[in-house]
């Protein structure tokens, strides 16, 4: 996959799982983190959308179902101890 700046990336990159975040120890900077800290409010985010989306009132369930069926499945097919459900994919969820 060609990438503009960083040639074709023919190896897992782990530093694309990250996201930029404010704050750090010793005062007003950004850093890298990743985990379910960041996962939960990218979810919320794609969760937001998919309501709009759907003109604005959806179940809950509907959502969650939503989510599922619109994020990559990464490693193991379905649910694995290490991806969860997935990683969600926002263009997918509002399509």
């Amino acid at each position: 996959m060609p990438l503009p700046g960083f040639g074709t990336i023919t190896n897992f990159c782990w530093v694309f799982d990250l996201v930029i975040s404010p704050g750090s120890i010793t005062g007003n900077s950004y850093f890298f983190a990743a985990g379910t800290s960041m996962a939960a409010p990218a979810t919320a985010g794609v969760a937001a959308l998919i309501i709009e989306a759907h003109g604005g009132s959806m179940k809950p369930s509907q959502v969650e179902a939503k989510l599922k069926q619109s994020s990559d499945d990464l490693g193991k097919p379905g649910k694995d101890e290490f991806y969860g459900q997935g990683f969600v994919n926002a263009l997918r969820a509002i399509q």
